[in-house]
């Protein structure tokens, strides 16, 4: 996944008694354009992408989990903990992709991109996007991981908090 694209497009509209009209077949053609954009997102691009971000953003040194200056990413059965200066600079790029991801209901699904392509067969490129997610406030998980019973820490619900 690249850096997002920004399209200008002269829209065909009309002026009638104060109201702007447009044509009803360009927004048609519009909205399959934008529906094509967002197919184009491969599964190996995203979870590259994933890899990227988070191999970047991953904090380094003697012991990175007790540096309050880190920030702790939280994800199933590992936490990660994150620089916080690379985290916020690749804060949009990390809200892009859970919001390819975001209508995952259980940690499995965020196996698959919202278009239904699966992005990841492993769960540890899954772990890394939730944990990159987790870390800016943007996904967790529903439930308390210590109340969790046995069935539900195997596949635990997942909660979005995208604005």
């Amino acid at each position: 996944m690249k850096k997002k694209h920004e399209y200008f497009l002269e829209v065909p509209a009309q002026k009638v008694n104060g109201t702007t009209f447009v044509d009803a077949n360009f927004l048609i053609r519009l909205l399959d354009f934008s529906k094509e954009l967002e197919k184009s997102i491969t599964s190996a691009s995203f979870k590259e992408e994933v890899r990227r971000i988070w191999s970047d953003c991953l904090a380094h040194g003697p012991r990175p989990w007790e540096n309050k200056d880190n920030i702790i990413g939280e994800a199933l059965m590992v936490d990660y903990p994150f620089d916080k200066e690379k985290l916020a600079s690749h804060a949009e790029e990390i809200y892009n992709l859970i919001s390819l991801v975001h209508t995952a209901t259980t940690y499995e699904e965020l196996k698959f991109l919202d278009n239904g392509k699966k992005w990841s067969e492993l769960r540890q490129p899954v772990s890394f996007l939730m944990a990159l997610g987790n870390a800016l406030k943007l996904i967790d998980f529903k439930n308390d991981r210590t109340t969790w019973s046995e069935e539900e820490s195997k596949n635990p619900e997942i909660t979005f908090t995208l604005k």
